[in-house]
């Protein structure tokens, strides 16, 4: 198999791992994916793309057997259990890349849809294995599709024009209800529909100059650590009874949640749970699940996060690839009473590394098939030359996925990590004590490379300063971001009579009609 510099791939197959299954992919691009156990495989999408023999109508052509790797017609697996199973290419030099992974079921075909991006013309071997050499791996559909960077970009701005944007249609009459030609439009986006917040410390509190830059940039914020207890368990929450361990939880988790009710817009209830166990080896398997509860029953009308990182960064953290999150997302869900629970899937983006944007895509795709919000919630690229563009990059692909709902770029200003000392350092692989990963602006408030970066999508992500006239329908119409808007109408017949009005532009079917009368 060839591969092309310059192209982006997304991989699809259905498998069977002692009965377990991957798959991934679309048409035009399909942000789709299954997450179910399914009695029966998936058909190879597109065709099989670059695949020869996709579905294996034509027995083993174009496959091969390598290690301990047998090669059969499918049969029926009744074994229990599951096993990991991921997807990778060797190019010719050798080089192993891992493109997706998946906690596959036996009994069962499981959906792996993973990406990745070719730098260079290539042949390419790709395979499927799991690290357990007791497990029969079974394969029934493989897909593997080619995007330019061009498409890539289409693909985004498709998606931007179908989930962030939406058509108004303004209608305006006179008091009789006839329709008026040539009426001035004036409309204005007062608070955009898309939540882009940044981290920020407890300096803002008392600081008229960084308060400044930031409240007009700005829809949410997060404090870096002010609302912690601090960064891990405390040493001596660690040497308690697990009774006075439970005892210590509760009584952190009431008294914050109490006097933060309703003016947060989530909780992050047990940071990076996946990596770290220490309230389920204390407490009991239940001990996250529980927490929840307990916030949900303090505040329940406020969404819950699970807060992870490495998953969108570091696609070999097989603590944390999509289906593990998926995994705990119903264990914490089917805890009695937290079955209806409101839950947002919080993904860090502390991209130090290369950003893999098709696995990125990849990533979001087989989260977003669990139809709860995602939100980028600590997102900062790696100090460096390319630091500005990556974070574009990811900002880009983020904004354009129909499940993401929010990101918080982790820039905040802090006198000592955004000083000239940490600014001019150019050892990029170790980060100065004290010193931010990123800082969207210096001590002066100039903006930095990072800084311009959000400032440019911010106003590109934005409708402002539209102005028109109605047609001889009396109608005027415009394609504008969802968000809160203030519209002014005026008609020369009337000059003393403009009229303003605000409305709100949400997602739906068809143009939102407004009618208006002078």
């Amino acid at each position: 198999m060839k591969f092309f510099q310059g192209k982006m791939f997304v991989i699809l197959c259905s498998l069977l791992v002692t009965g377990y299954a991957f798959a991934t992919c679309a048409s035009l691009y399909d942000y789709s994916a299954n997450i179910e156990c399914l009695p029966e495989p998936l058909p190879p999408q597109y065709n099989g793309g670059l695949v020869r023999n996709p579905n294996f109508d034509m027995g083993l052509d174009h496959w091969n057997e390598f290690g301990d790797a047998k090669m059969m017609p499918r049969k029926s697996k009744t074994d229990k259990g599951s096993e990991t199973v991921s997807a990778f290419y060797t190019s010719t030099n050798y080089q192993t890349v891992l493109i997706g992974s998946v906690v596959a079921k036996s009994g069962c075909w499981s959906m792996l849809k993973g990406g990745f991006t070719a730098y260079e013309n290539m042949k390419a071997e790709l395979h499927f294995s799991t690290n357990n050499t007791d497990v029969e791996l079974w394969i029934d559909s493989v897909s593997l599709k080619p995007f330019t960077k061009l498409e890539w970009q289409d693909h985004q701005n498709e998606s931007i024009n179908r989930v962030r944007k939406r058509n108004i249609r303004i209608h305006v009459t006179n008091r009789q209800g006839q329709k008026l030609q040539g009426a001035k439009i004036a409309i204005d986006q007062t608070r955009p529909h898309f939540l882009l917040g940044c981290s920020t410390t407890e300096t803002i509190l008392n600081h008229k100059a960084y308060q400044d830059w930031f409240t007009p940039r700005f829809t949410a914020t997060t404090f870096n650590n002010e609302m912690k207890c601090t960064n891990v368990t405390q040493y001596w929450v660690r040497l308690l009874q697990p009774k006075d361990i439970l005892k210590a939880a509760v009584r952190r988790v009431g008294s914050v949640v109490s006097r933060y009710s309703g003016d947060v817009i989530g909780w992050d209830v047990m940071n990076e749970n996946l990596h770290n166990s220490f309230y389920e080896e204390k407490l009991g398997p239940n001990a996250s699940a529980m927490f929840y509860q307990i916030v949900r029953a303090l505040d329940p009308n406020t969404p819950l996060f699970l807060n992870e990182y490495n998953t969108l960064e570091f696609p070999t953290d097989m603590n944390v690839i999509p289906s593990r999150y998926v995994e705990k997302i119903r264990e914490t869900r089917s805890f009695p009473g937290n079955e209806k629970m409101d839950v947002r899937i919080g993904l860090q983006g502390h991209f130090l590394r290369t950003p893999k944007l098709s696995h990125m895509r990849a990533t979001l795709d087989v989260l977003g098939a669990t139809n709860m919000p995602i939100w980028l919630t600590e997102l900062d690229t790696k100090r460096g030359p390319a630091q500005a563009a990556e974070l574009e990059e990811i900002m880009r692909e983020a904004f354009a996925h129909p499940a993401i709902e929010g990101i918080i770029v982790w820039g905040g200003w802090k006198p000592t990590g955004c000083n000239q000392t940490c600014l001019t350092n150019n050892n990029y692989d170790v980060l100065p004590k004290g010193c931010a990963e990123m800082c969207l602006t210096d001590n002066n408030f100039k903006n930095l490379p990072p800084g311009d970066v959000v400032d440019k999508l911010i106003k590109e992500w934005k409708t402002t300063n539209v102005t028109g006239v109605t047609n001889i329908d009396g109608v005027f119409e415009h394609n504008v971001f969802l968000g809160e808007y203030s519209v002014t109408v005026s008609h020369p017949m009337f000059p003393r009579r403009p009229v303003k009005k605000k409305f709100n532009v949400t997602n739906g079917k068809g143009p939102l009609e407004m009618w208006v009368s002078v």
